[in-house]
């Protein structure tokens, strides 16, 4: 509000002047990353729209990140359903106006796993992110270590170093298709660019983020 961005922890409140931004962007559009140096034990979203249309997020941990509840776009870039447009199948990309297109969101860690732990027993989740475990170590992945899940969709992507046990009894990976149109992630996070040989084996390249400002701050130092 106001062109300025308030940060609350417990009781400690600060704010700063000027919206999140990622300035590789031009114009420059919202963007932020948030990191935690350590675990983050209840991720979640608010609702049945979590990531506004426009905004991009990139949450970063340094150690495991468990996810609880379900973390959905206000409006999904591809149809879940086959049909959704008349003719097509499931995982097709939605045409949809520039007011409602830049929605995206990253889960990602170099060190841990992405847990995932549902509070009952056949709860469907769904996880609207491009969702990274890439531990330096080779063990990061995506794990459940709670309640069997009925359901899990994800639409998005998922990158991790090893294949672990999900606990669901239906798993739907829905590819977010705009990650195939170039120049478009979450907020500086590590992707790959693919380029076809002419044998046409593709091969991958990490591309690596780049950021032109940063500040960190520390809420709970004060």
């Amino acid at each position: 509000m106001g062109n300025t961005t308030k940060f609350q922890t417990g009781g400690n409140t600060e704010t700063l002047t000027g919206v999140p931004s990622n300035l590789n962007a031009n114009p420059p559009t919202e963007a932020v990353m948030v990191y935690v140096d350590g675990n983050i034990t209840s991720l979640a979203g608010a609702g049945t729209s979590s990531i506004q249309d426009n905004s991009a997020v990139t949450v970063t941990a340094n150690g495991d990140m468990t996810v609880t509840g379900n973390i959905t776009y206000k409006t999904e870039p591809v149809t879940m359903t086959q049909n959704q447009i008349p003719g097509t199948p499931a995982d097709t990309l939605i045409t949809l106006p520039s007011s409602q297109s830049q929605q995206v969101l990253g889960l990602f860690t170099a060190s841990g796993n992405v847990n995932l732990a549902v509070g009952s027993n056949g709860q469907n989740l769904e996880i609207d992110a491009s969702i990274a475990a890439i531990s330096a170590g080779g063990s990061g992945g995506m794990v459940n270590n709670g309640n069997s899940i009925n359901t899990l969709n994800i639409v998005g992507g998922r990158i991790q170093s090893t294949i672990q046990n999900i606990g669901a009894t239906t798993r739907n990976v829905f590819f977010d298709r705009r990650f195939a149109q170039g120049n478009f992630a979450p907020p500086w996070f590590p992707s790959t660019s693919i380029t076809s040989t002419p044998s046409g084996v593709e091969n991958s390249t990490l591309t690596s983020p780049s950021v032109q400002r940063i500040e960190w701050r520390c809420l709970s130092c004060q």
